[in-house]
């Protein structure tokens, strides 16, 4: 039976798979191919860049650019197999929609390449279209990144614009008009689309561009006129474009003007009142300043009080301040208490502070590790109750919990261990309120092992 087997392996050690194909002749080279190719479809990709590479490598440029015309189409047909099943369902696996963005990234990087031909091109745009038509994919975005990559000459572009055209809408109009400006540089067909679509701030802003590109100065500030009286949504860039215009001039009326019309229309009203303080203030006007940052203030309808009551303190005068101060400090304590708490650090009120974090207002929402900052502010002060206020933090994230939560429960009771250690020298009553707290959740070892290190 030993002899058998080493007969065996005799035979199979004399079996050389290279020198097989190497003995092949022309012919049944090709069949061996054809063969595989029919039983795999990935062999034709394969020889194809098989092929691509022999030409690169002789510097055969003609050949290369066939070649990539027939990679286009195989990489398009291998991403268009999985995009168009997600156009049919709405989506799909999520290794799937990877292997469809991997295939248009390759076709990306052969369109880089640039040696593509106009007829190939236009094949692909043909079938690609199908699918971005569709809508349904969620592949559109980079489809059209792809179309804009793979246009070059005034026909392809054209043809693209062609393709965008029969299916008319806000959106494709917007390309549309985005080829004819910048890649056509077609003036007179971008200006009279575009001035037939003024709808949203930001086309009046794409109009105002073209013009300050024109050195049409006039124009662009008639369109931006037009963009904050009648413009919908967006009006950022037009009213900051107006205002930074008469502030350059120092013409002060029409500034106040700009700043009235945002005020009335309810767009960039905290930004231009921001904006109009600071041009105040630089004309040296006081008064008309400590007005505009007033309004700021008045019109805040969310957030970040504390800087804006650093500002006002910091540029009013005392008397005024002092006159102030009061009304606007309970005004943020009822609109925001981590910004007054803030406050109050700053006014060295550190009981009320602490008082608040372990007793928080009832009318006011508030994240669990919001006063996470005060707490670590008031540690010196107050080691013993800020060691309760940890402690409660911790109590929180373990029963119910899952790793995550333990993990935080360990970031506080660190917190904990420190204060005991350090700050209070007392290393055994940390032990045995360690031990305990260890001994009442003995069931649950995830949160010990994430406490382990303790």
């Amino acid at each position: 039976m030993s002899s058998h087997s080493e007969q065996g392996e005799e035979k199979s050690e004399g079996f050389s798979l290279d020198e097989e194909l190497k003995s092949l002749d022309v012919e049944d080279l090709y069949n061996l191919v054809q063969n595989l190719i029919r039983k795999n479809s990935e062999v034709h990709r394969l020889v194809l860049e098989w092929l691509k590479d022999k030409a690169e490598a002789s510097r055969v440029a003609e050949e290369v650019a066939t070649l990539n015309n027939e990679l286009l189409m195989e990489y398009w047909e291998k991403a268009e197999n999985i995009i168009s099943e997600f156009n049919e369902y709405g989506g799909g696996p999520e290794d799937e929609e990877e292997e469809a963005y991997q295939w248009l990234n390759e076709i990306s990087e052969l369109i880089g390449e640039g040696t593509i031909s106009s007829d190939a091109k236009s094949e692909f745009l043909d079938e690609a279209f199908v699918e971005y038509d569709s809508g349904n994919s969620g592949f559109e975005d980079a489809l059209m990144d792809i179309f804009f990559e793979i246009c070059e000459t005034k026909e392809e572009w054209e043809y693209l614009v062609e393709k965008l055209a029969k299916r008319p809408s806000d959106w494709r109009k917007g390309l549309i008009m985005r080829i004819q400006k910048n890649y056509l540089c077609n003036e007179r067909a971008y200006l009279e689309m575009r001035r037939g679509n003024l709808h949203y701030g930001m086309d009046y802003w794409d109009l105002v561009e073209f013009y300050i590109n024109k050195s049409d100065l006039q124009k662009g500030l008639e369109t931006a006129e037009q963009g904050i009286l009648k413009g919908e949504g967006r009006l950022t860039e037009l009213f900051q474009f107006l205002f930074e215009h008469f502030a350059e001039k120092r013409d002060t009326p029409n500034v106040e003007r700009i700043v009235r019309v945002a005020l009335t229309r309810k767009s960039e009203e905290k930004n231009m009142l921001g904006r109009l303080f600071e041009y105040y203030k630089t004309q040296g006007d006081y008064e008309k300043a400590k007005e505009a940052l007033m309004k700021a203030y008045k019109i805040m309808r969310y957030g970040n009080y504390y800087a804006e009551y650093k500002k006002m303190k910091e540029f009013m005068r005392a008397a005024d301040w002092k006159q102030v101060e009061p009304k606007i400090v309970k005004d943020i304590q009822e609109k925001d208490i981590c910004d007054y708490l803030r406050i109050c650090l700053d006014k060295n009120m550190k009981e009320t502070v602490l008082h608040t974090i372990l007793k928080p207002p009832e009318n006011q929402w508030i994240m669990k590790n919001e006063f996470d900052e005060f707490a670590d502010k008031l540690e010196e002060d107050f080691p013993e109750k800020i060691i309760e206020y940890y402690w409660q933090s911790t109590y929180r994230n373990i029963p119910g919990g899952n790793r995550k939560t333990y993990r935080i429960a360990a970031g506080y009771l660190a917190k904990v261990k420190h204060i005991y250690s350090n700050l209070l020298n007392d290393e055994s009553r940390w032990k045995k309120r360690f031990s305990d707290l260890k001994a009442e959740f003995k069931n649950r070892p995830a949160f010990l092992d994430e406490v382990k290190k303790l």
